[in-house]
Order: C-alpha cells, then structure tokens, then sequence
C-alpha cells in the first residue's frame, strides 16, 4: 500500500511538494524526506498533527519521547503511518518552526492499494519552500562583522565590589 501526499505552505503560495511513502515507513521517514526535499536542516526540532478538517491539532507524533505517563503520545521513529492514516482526505500539519507556530499543510491526497514502496519518493517539486527559522536570511558580509566585533566586558571597578561585600581575605 502507498500513500500519496501533497505538501503546500501558507507562506510560499508556489510551493508545493508531492511525496509517496509505503504504509510501513514511520512518521520519522515522512519527516526525513520532507527535510531533504526543501534544504532543511535536520537539527531543528518538528512534529507532525493529525488534524481535522479546519486543520485544528488533534493528535501529536513528536521527534522526541516527551516521557508523559499515562498520557498516549507517538514518537516519530516508532509511529507508522498506517498506525494513524486510514483514508484519503485526512489532513495533518507538519510543523517546522515551534517558535514561530509555522507548518507545511499536508494532505493525504491517495492511497494504492496493490502496491508497495521501499524508499520514500519525491513525485512533484514546485517553487520555493519557506526559510526554515525566521530571521536567518544573514548575509555572509552582515555574518563576518558580527564575528569580528570587539565584545568588551566590564565588571565594574575593584573599589565597587569591596563597597558593596567588604574586603576579600586572602588565602
């Protein structure tokens, strides 16, 4: 079985993204192959939402085990996809950027019964995906100068510090 998904952003109204993955590949694989497809960097954090029609949260399969007893969660790496998607239609939210509440739209667009896919696949790529993390469009001249800034700390006069806790006893 092979479900087929259509990825598009709230921010980038060109970009759309189409991927097919096997109902045995885990929400990790999902998220691996969205990461590479639109030049993202693995080290930031991401969860997947089921999501309702309205594309309100219900359910959230997590990159890390939040180790919350007696509360279902699912972590990505252990999560299939078939454990949580059963028909097409379903609607899920891939966010990317918690800081700044952004996600990718994510449908699930088919399902092909006869089937079966062993590598995630990347049918349809189209225009440019959002940043990843808002404010890291620096410019390397703008990156340079900020490392070559002069950072000098002052902690204050010695006469401040005896002012305030008395004199220090040598040892």
């Amino acid at each position: 079985m092979i479900f087929t998904f259509q990825i598009v952003s709230q921010e980038s109204q060109n970009f759309r993204l189409e991927v097919a993955l096997g109902y045995n590949h885990s929400f990790f694989d999902f998220h691996t192959i969205i990461q590479k497809s639109v030049g993202f960097e693995s080290h930031q954090l991401a969860s997947f939402f089921v999501s309702d029609k309205r594309w309100k949260k219900l359910v959230e399969i997590s990159m890390l085990d939040l180790g919350i007893n007696g509360v279902a969660y699912y972590i990505m790496q252990k999560t299939r996809l078939s454990d949580l998607l059963q028909q097409a239609g379903q609607k899920l939210l891939y966010t990317f950027d918690f800081l700044n509440d952004r996600s990718f739209l994510i449908e699930l667009t088919g399902i092909i019964m006869e089937k079966n896919l062993n590598e995630p696949l990347v049918t349809l790529k189209q225009g440019d995906a959002p940043v990843q993390v808002l404010g890291e469009d620096v410019t390397s001249e703008e990156q340079q100068e900020f490392n070559h800034e002069e950072v000098i700390m002052d902690f204050g006069e010695l006469d401040d510090y005896t002012e305030i806790f008395g004199e220090m006893d040598d040892f």
